[in-house]
């Protein structure tokens, strides 16, 4: 294997092919190094660690990635099957209530007493759905909204033409999405 001196400062293209002895340290200012010249042989082998350097690289590159969707599936699934934790650890309490109106009106026969209860369950009832976002739609004496409401009936009546003049099942919105329809009966006009 052959060895020459090139010095550091030299620029490449005076490098090639001089077979001149080397620039003068007082000349060309510059230090010397020694380079060694490569067999094909060498530099192929050091493509191939380069190579394999660089795909090793690239697979554990992709198996972060796959480890992070696995990851980020699960959690995925955690959120939708926990995701209504927070509701149902609010309804107990209603249920709690409810069971226990339940068994004191079985043991009472106090009307007055029942319905006081039940309609504090009620309250409660809606308090939580509308700590959660969910409110009721606004219908009778509203102009008929396709959008929110659906006619079961029209019927004559003093009311505007398409006047909704009756609830027959509430509805609720959450945010702006409707959980469900109003079902109503529509003015018909007179």
């Amino acid at each position: 294997m052959s060895t020459r001196n090139i010095p550091i400062d030299e620029p490449e293209s005076n490098m090639k092919g001089e077979t001149d002895a080397p620039a003068n340290d007082a000349a060309g200012g510059g230090e010397m190094v020694e380079a060694h010249e490569e067999t094909p042989e060498q530099r192929i082998e050091a493509l191939e660690r380069d190579n394999a350097r660089l795909r090793d690289a690239a697979l554990r590159a992709v198996a972060d990635l796959e480890n992070y969707r696995r990851r980020a599936n699960a959690e995925r699934e955690q959120v939708v099957v926990y995701g209504n934790e927070r509701l149902l650890r609010s309804l107990l309490p209603i249920v709690d209530d409810m069971q226990r109106s339940i068994e004191m009106g079985g043991q009472s026969r106090d009307f007055d007493n029942f319905f006081q209860g039940v309609s504090m369950i009620n309250d409660k009832f809606a308090k939580l759905l509308d700590g959660l976002g969910v409110r009721k739609i606004e219908t009778v004496g509203r102009p008929f909204d396709v959008n929110v409401h659906e006619a079961l009936l029209r019927q004559p009546s003093d009311e505007p033409e398409d006047t909704v003049i009756t609830e027959l099942e509430a509805g609720y919105m959450f945010g702006d999405r409707v959980l469900r329809h109003a079902k109503v009966v529509v003015s018909a006009g007179n």
